[in-house]
């Protein structure tokens, strides 16, 4: 005689724990193969059985497969396929749309797979798991009870409402998949696009390196100079970008001092020596006030290596500090100062460098001022509003 399980509040209250437990690794989980399990064990825990099992709907749309389950010998998850003709449970819930219940398996005229025998199943109840809006069914959930067993209404009224769960824990699993998988196939594309540039780069660098050494020509080797900071600047930029979790934002200060180090490498030489100091405070700023910064930073060191080298030598001097009214870059060098370039219309000879400098400053917002006492200085002040991360 089959038993009944009487419906209680502590019933009604396990089933809603399930629920809550499983909804709560479906959200977590990355792996569809947990997913499903869970799913699994919290309807087999809710309704008291020991089997239970997910069929997923093949491609084919004649046949399901074990994808997961409980309390199956090996061989039966993942490797089981059973038709679904409208004579067996899985067809007649299929066909029909709703759910296929059975207390007695052997009196119930529905076709059933073997290893449910092997199990020693006597009843069974199977619900549908929606596919996504306009999609085929996923597939079907089933508890299955060693035990002759009437499902109450409630109890398949709550299997179908937690299936409706796992059918929305799939697609957003799907999705979130998907999504996974374009991020991993653009970062695999970027990464290979970001080796080129690194190479590209390295290259024209070699290249203009080789010029600049073979030549004793003052302005060839300011020229080469010239472009192998530009060219640097892109590299230090392309690594910072490349590197950090947030292209938005750049450390300011080392990447300054790293890209004025670089072009004092490339000004120095068997005839000419320069000499980068340097006073740095790690502040973070937007990239877009950094990579401005970068381009004047390049501008002010190859005009140093143009027209402050005494006695074969160019002192340079860069101080980046966070100051009461932001953040405070300063630039300097040994030479003449600027003369009467400050007095000079912005378009002609060294004032239209002046000019590019300043044009980069309005830019970003920031204010700058020029001083040419005892060389030349370029002092910027960056709003605080530029800053990113504390104080910023």
């Amino acid at each position: 005689m089959s038993a009944t399980r009487e419906v209680t509040t502590g019933a009604l209250l396990a089933q809603r724990s399930v629920i809550v437990e499983f909804g709560r690794i479906a959200l977590q989980s990355e792996s569809l193969d947990e997913i499903l399990t869970k799913a699994c064990e919290c309807c087999a825990e809710a309704l008291e059985t020991d089997l239970s099992k997910v069929l997923r709907l093949e491609d084919d749309g004649q046949h399901l497969r074990v994808v997961a389950g409980i309390g199956w010998e090996d061989g039966i998850v993942g490797e089981e396929v059973v038709p679904r003709p409208e004579t067996s449970s899985e067809g007649f819930a299929l066909y029909h749309g709703k759910p296929a219940v059975s207390s007695k398996l052997e009196e119930d005229g529905f076709d059933y797979p073997a290893f449910l025998k092997r199990h020693g199943v006597k009843s069974m109840v199977n619900v549908i798991i929606p596919g996504s809006e306009g999609a085929p069914p996923f597939g079907l959930l089933e508890v299955d009870s060693r035990e002759e067993r009437e499902f109450t209404q409630s109890d398949v009224e709550f299997l179908q409402g937690y299936a409706n769960i796992v059918g929305a824990a799939i697609e957003r699993f799907s999705k979130s998949d998907a999504l996974r998988r374009a991020v991993q196939e653009r970062e695999r594309a970027l990464g290979e696009l970001q080796h080129r540039v690194r190479n590209n780069l390295s290259v024209l660098q070699s290249l203009i390196r080789t010029r600049n050494t073979r030549t004793d020509h003052p302005e060839v080797r300011n020229e080469t100079a010239l472009i192998l900071g530009q060219i640097e600047t892109l590299v230090q930029l392309h690594e910072l970008l490349t590197s950090s979790s947030d292209i938005d934002e750049i450390e300011l200060g080392g990447f300054l001092s790293a890209l004025c180090s670089q072009i004092a490498s490339f000004g120095s030489d068997r005839t000419t020596r320069c000499d980068l100091r340097t006073r740095i405070e790690s502040i973070v700023v937007e990239s877009g006030a950094a990579i401005p910064l970068g381009i004047i930073a390049n501008e002010f060191m190859t005009n140093s290596l143009k027209h402050a080298v005494r006695e074969n030598r160019c002192d340079v001097f860069l101080s980046v500090v966070n100051g009461e009214e932001g953040v405070e870059v300063e630039l300097s060098d040994g030479g003449d100062g600027l003369g009467d370039a400050l007095d000079q219309p912005r378009t002609s000879g060294r004032a239209s460098g002046l000019s590019y400098i300043e044009a980069l400053i309005r830019q970003i917002g920031a204010e700058g001022s020029w001083n040419s006492e005892g060389g030349t200085t370029l002092r910027i002040l960056l709003p605080h509003e530029r800053r990113r991360g504390a104080g910023g």
